[in-house]
């Protein structure tokens, strides 16, 4: 079950966030969830690259201009962000804005800010979290260049 934490990010989970140590998350995933058009709950994954804490009550998200999950927080403003990994798992629900409809550098990425309005945490002492969602990219130097491009762009943003 989980438990409501108040309307900031805890001190742990602000320094796994705020971008310094990205490289050690390489891999791993955050799922966000957005509101579709009929009502029903849309995920997609935003990776460490993408996802930095400005401070314990706001986060900025580099995503795709054109995806779903982008016209969907122009539409509603509304996302939730699931971070899970190795005993942690925190749901932040917050409002989203568009920040810069294209990011420098990085053209097909949009930037939105998230004020974080509920931060709850959900483990279970008898059920303990082993793992998060990971996946793994393309060794490819261009592929590279571009995630450092879109991390960069957003940790730039004051």
């Amino acid at each position: 079950m989980s438990q409501l934490l108040g309307k900031e990010l805890t001190e742990e989970l602000f320094h796994r966030l705020k971008g310094d140590a990205v490289a050690s998350k390489s891999g791993k995933a955050i799922v966000v969830v957005t509101v579709d058009e009929l009502g029903w709950a849309h995920p997609a994954m935003l990776s460490y690259y993408e996802v930095v804490a400005k401070d314990r009550s706001r986060i900025d998200l580099a995503i795709s201009k054109t995806s779903t999950t982008a016209k969907n927080l122009r539409r509603t403003g509304k996302i939730t962000l699931l971070i899970t990994d190795s005993d942690v798992n925190y749901y932040v629900k917050g409002s989203a804005r568009e920040v810069r409809d294209s990011m420098d550098g990085v053209p097909f990425m949009s930037l939105f800010r998230v004020a974080v309005e509920h931060l709850l945490e959900d483990q279970e002492p008898d059920a303990v979290i082993t793992g998060g969602v990971t996946f793994q990219r393309p060794q490819k130097k261009e592929v590279g260049e571009i995630v450092e491009k879109i991390f960069q762009g957003v940790r730039r943003e004051p």
